[in-house]
């Protein structure tokens, strides 16, 4: 007997519904940046969610597409707020080691090796970089940026952060987040390196 043509449409609909979602997921990951010059990264990421204001965390998803192995590190990596630059709050960096999110509970990490075909979940401590703007929340909606923050701003931040940390736990401990980021602020005004998603907002400090 044939089906009526509502139902084989309802059924084709069902159908398409796994792989249209499958797709989407898979649209969500963009390339890992590396610093400007670098040899591209295998690696993809994906954005969950940022939990903060002026400092927070950042959770993402690190995918490894490949059939061996490969190393992530969080260092240099930031995030650009979606939309106009000139209206936009502060970007994000990251600084210092990251949270592995995993079965067991979260495990700071320095590097973590990648298993081929392997997705990580990890939560990334994160700063605004932009002193002069206004500060993102939970609702800002943000993308990873093109490339890292170039080594010598990426080793000033991270030596003066470790030692204004050290008084307070380190640099991971939640006692120390004013001093960390006075350090990522201090560093990145002393000499103005235009990163990812400028703006209006940065005319005067590229001068």
């Amino acid at each position: 007997m044939k089906r009526p043509i509502f139902e084989l449409f309802v059924a084709a609909l069902c159908l398409s519904l796994p792989l249209s979602r499958a797709a989407t997921a898979a649209d969500d990951f963009n390339r890992l940046p590396t610093v400007k010059g670098d040899a591209p990264s295998p690696l993809l990421l994906r954005i969950v969610k940022y939990e903060g204001s002026t400092n927070g965390s950042i959770t993402v998803d690190v995918k490894n597409p490949t059939g061996q192995p490969q190393d992530f590190s969080a260092k240099g990596v930031y995030f650009v707020p979606q939309g106009n630059a000139n209206d936009a709050p502060q970007r994000l960096g990251a600084v210092g080691p990251f949270k592995v999110l995993g079965e067991r509970g979260a495990e700071r990490r320095e590097e973590i090796t990648i298993a081929p075909g392997a997705v990580e979940r990890m939560a990334l401590d994160v700063y605004c970089i932009d002193s002069h703007r206004a500060s993102p929340g939970p609702a800002t909606s943000f993308r990873v940026a093109k490339d890292r923050v170039p080594p010598v701003l990426m080793r000033a931040i991270d030596s003066d952060a470790t030692h204004a940390a050290s008084a307070y736990g380190g640099v991971s401990a939640a006692r120390a987040k004013a001093a960390v980021q006075s350090e990522v602020w201090k560093n990145r005004d002393k000499q103005w390196i235009e990163l990812d998603g400028e703006g209006r907002q940065e005319t005067g400090k590229r001068r």
